[in-house]
């Protein structure tokens, strides 16, 4: 029974990791992405609005994962949590539905304004 909730644990850590490398990667791609109109006119992320909701949903995910990855790390290796109440839990639960809604907002944008704009 430990070794299956070691890898539950471990394999935690690796998905927060899997979430970082992926939010860093689809804020490099959205900040960098530029095309062109008819009349050579270029545009960027900071021409149309909503381009910046989503570079500022992806820096808000990419910082709140990066704060989780230490906890997560802790647990993995000491196997009892680094901060031991009960509302914790709660908390996690709370605080990885309202970023995996930002992160559906992310890509439903991004799909959008792709559809959109090319």
């Amino acid at each position: 029974m430990a070794s299956k909730s070691k890898s539950v644990l471990i394999s935690v850590v690796v998905l927060r990791l899997l979430t970082l490398g992926l939010l860093a990667a689809s804020i490099v791609l959205w900040y960098l992405d530029k095309f062109t109109l008819s009349g050579d006119t270029k545009i960027s992320f900071k021409d149309v609005i909503p381009y910046r909701y989503v570079i500022a949903t992806g820096i808000i995910g990419f910082l709140y994962t990066l704060v989780q990855i230490p906890f997560a790390v802790y647990h993995a290796s000491k196997g009892k949590r680094l901060i031991r109440n009960r509302c914790l839990p709660e908390f996690y639960f709370f605080s990885d539905n309202v970023i995996i809604h930002f992160c559906y907002f992310l890509c439903f944008n991004g799909m959008h304004l792709s559809i959109l704009w090319k």
